[in-house]
């Protein structure tokens, strides 16, 4: 513990104890928060890099790609995801925990860093600000570096604090090592060589030309430039742009560009206020800084360290400026917790400056008792009232995200990945029925790889140099880079695949990229879409979906139902696999005593309005004790006046014990083609399987029969 919370003259800790315990409360409960439903979603943006690293680092000892290249990014972290996979199983939760237990400790980091600024009732609000912060929430529930890179980041100037604004000399090794590994879990961590300048600035030169400031920073740098020089030349993965550096010039126009205050501007777009109140209490600080008053002892500290975080927030701002990478606010993750920080400072300094400014016309200049309360108190409520993108509800809907639930794109990226994608899905069903000798294409090579088995042959994509540069030309003809599949890149190579496919069947696997039309062309897109009767799977995001060719002269695929159970776009249930049912998949409903419920599932209406026959395959299992029971409802309503189209309910005593599938039919008056919510529940300590749901026209010559009661549909059963 550290010794600002013991009082040495009376030999016991000091209140501000009770502000530990509390911290160490809302770990506890972060932690948990943010473990829940942790591994309800598919892998997806670049976790599939890193897990693949991962696998491989267990398989050959070094993150050894399938194209044969390696993954040098963020190595250090490859080996911590494979460390856990070791220990714990290869599974998306134990990957996924390494960013949570990094989240988690990146808060009493932050609250000790914190603690040198301000208050401990402001450190533990801002400490509260990054516990329930979207961005915080967001990036602790994916197996990708960027949590670690925070607490590294945030690790590194905690410690040069210690070594060289306090002076203890001690840390200076811990200091060295850490800068050094940092880059290791992602070169964004270079950020905190701008530590040694704001040394400069500081203290000057006289004490910044020491060897216990030359040896260490002349030891980093040298190490920094090694890594970028180990980039340009070596890696063949990893990297942002295509690059082919022929010379000085070359290189350097791979890393730099002309400069630009995007990423200002994206710190404002993000945190309007929080930003604002930053960049505006530079000026304040400069003026404290020429201020009489602020020559005292204890006042220079404060202020050498507010420059301290201000350099190393305002810095990599600049440097990122110059620096040639596409414009996304992830890349300043590791810069909110000084955002935090010096927004903290910004709002307690103003108040006292307020209160300063109200309390002279009454000749009271001095420090009453009281005084420092009081601008505790109207900081506390400044800080609530103007803090941004933190907020109790906005994590519980991160928290509980299922497919299709829209996310704010300025938390994750801005290349428009406005929902979470089901890499797992599509992926998953190919390996269930995979066979040797087929040909599996895939518009994904990476995900397609971790969840089909390990076996992609073919990379569709269409898109040019900027979109993905995945490619490169090898003795057998253009592959991408991770996994060695060759790169199809236009409609009629993927034709003249199809029908030279001989005895080989093919699968199709389509991801989200389907519908970018700088991933994959509008008539490579039309062509696969027109192939519905060759779709066999749907992802629970509804955009991904596998489609597929049998070997030339086997039987060609059955007629499909109208609507597939798992393709339902919702994590309800589990998909399970199966022959001998429709598309080999369906939904499987496990005894549970809670309710599992899905509401207002969008369902697109591609069906004609009219009357029709409604049927629904289900079943229970085998072997299950029969005195238990379960229903299964299902429900549909308009999405414009929330009108009730269909429901019905299906108990476990209508389903045949011997775990037969059973059709349940039901006459409804289908409405107007518009958006339809479908919602479905499941309860019971039986377990229900539910195949297909499929819409048969209803003959006309059949005599017309009440169809508002048959809204419930009772009115039919067959095997």
């Amino acid at each position: 513990m550290p010794l600002f919370l013991k009082d040495k003259k009376r030999g016991y800790f000091k209140p501000e104890l009770i502000f530990v315990i509390l911290l160490i409360f809302l770990c506890l409960f972060v932690f948990f928060l943010r473990i829940k439903h942790l591994e309800r979603l598919s892998l997806w943006m670049d976790e599939g890099f890193y897990v693949l690293a991962a696998q491989q680092i267990l398989r050959h000892g070094y993150p050894l790609y399938p194209s044969g290249h390696i993954l040098f990014k963020g190595i250090l972290y490859s080996y911590l995801l494979a460390l856990a996979g070791w220990l714990f199983g290869p599974t998306t939760l134990t990957f996924r925990l390494i960013s949570v237990f990094a989240s988690v400790l990146a808060l009493p980091l932050f609250y000790f860093l914190a603690r040198k600024m301000v208050s401990p009732v402001l450190a533990l609000l801002g400490t509260f600000i990054l516990a329930f912060s979207t961005w915080e929430t967001e990036y602790a529930r994916t197996a990708i570096y960027f949590s670690l890179l925070q607490l590294i980041y945030l690790a590194c100037l905690y410690f040069f604090h210690l070594t060289y604004l306090e002076g203890r000399k001690k840390y200076l090794w811990p200091t060295v090592i850490l800068f050094i590994v940092a880059p290791h879990i992602h070169q964004l961590a270079m950020g905190t060589f701008f530590s040694f300048l704001a040394l400069f600035f500081i203290f000057g030169f006289r004490r910044f030309f020491r060897r216990d400031v030359l040896w260490p920073s002349v030891l980093i740098a040298a190490s920094y430039l090694l890594l970028q020089l180990h980039e340009l030349f070596f890696w063949k993965v990893g990297y942002v742009y295509e690059k082919e550096p022929s010379g000085l010039k070359e290189g350097l126009s791979y890393f730099f560009q002309g400069f630009t205050l995007a990423y200002f501007r994206e710190i404002l777009l993000s945190f309007p206020r929080m930003g604002l109140i930053v960049f505006l209490s530079f000026f304040l600080y400069l003026g404290l800084r020429l201020g009489r008053a602020y020559y005292e002892s204890k006042e220079r500290i404060f202020l050498n360290r507010w420059l301290f975080f201000f350099i190393n927030f305002l810095l990599p701002l600049i440097f990122f400026g110059f620096f040639r990478t596409h414009l996304q606010p992830r890349y300043l993750f590791q810069l909110h917790p000084l955002l935090v920080l010096l927004f903290l400072v910004a709002v307690q300094e103003i108040c006292r400056a307020v209160l300063d400014l109200f309390l002279q016309p009454f000749s009271i200049r001095s420090r009453f008792r009281g005084q420092e309360a009081l601008i505790a108190l109207f900081s506390f409520a400044l800080i609530l009232l103007l803090s941004d993108q933190a907020s109790w509800r906005a994590t519980q809907r991160i928290v509980n995200r299922d497919y299709k639930d829209r996310i704010v794109t300025d938390i994750i990226t801005r290349s428009g990945r406005t929902e979470h994608y089901d890499y797992q899905g599509v992926g998953t069903y190919v390996r269930y029925y995979l066979q040797p000798e087929d040909i599996v294409v895939t518009m994904h090579m990476v995900f397609q790889y971790i969840y089909g088995g390990g076996k992609v042959d073919y990379w569709l994509w269409t898109g040019g140099p900027g979109t993905w540069d995945a490619w490169e030309k090898t003795e057998e003809g253009w592959k991408e880079v991770y996994v060695g599949a060759r790169w199809l890149n236009s409609l009629e190579d993927l034709k003249k695949l199809i029908s030279e496919r001989g005895q080989h069947r093919l699968w199709l696997v389509a991801t989200p990229s389907l519908y970018k039309r700088d991933h994959i062309s509008q008539e490579v897109a039309d062509y696969i879409l027109a192939q519905k009767d060759r779709l066999v799977f749907r992802g629970r995001d509804a955009l991904s979906a596998v489609y597929f060719w049998p070997a030339q002269g086997e039987e060609p695929l059955k007629a499909a139902p109208a609507w597939e159970a798992e393709w339902l776009p919702a994590s309800l249930g589990k998909i399970e696999f199966e022959a001998s049912s429709s598309r080999g998949a369906y939904l499987h409903f496990a005894k549970s005593k809670a309710i599992q419920l899905k509401r207002n599932i969008p369902w697109k209406n591609e069906l004609p309005p009219g009357k029709y026959i409604l049927h629904l395959a289900l079943r229970t299992r085998s072997g299950e004790e029969g005195r238990k029971r379960s229903s299964l409802e299902i429900t549909f309503r308009t999405r414009k006046n929330n009108l009730l189209v269909f429901s019905r309910t299906i108990r476990s005593e209508d389903l045949t014990p011997d775990g037969r599938w059973r059709i349940f039919t039901s006459r409804i008056d289908w409405p107007q083609a518009e958006d339809l919510w479908l919602s479905v529940s499941f309860q019971g300590e039986k377990s229900i399987d539910w195949d297909y749901l499929d819409f048969e026209p209803l003959d006309p010559r059949i005599e017309s029969q009440d169809f508002k009661d048959d809204l419930k549909g009772e009115k039919s059963v067959s095997d």
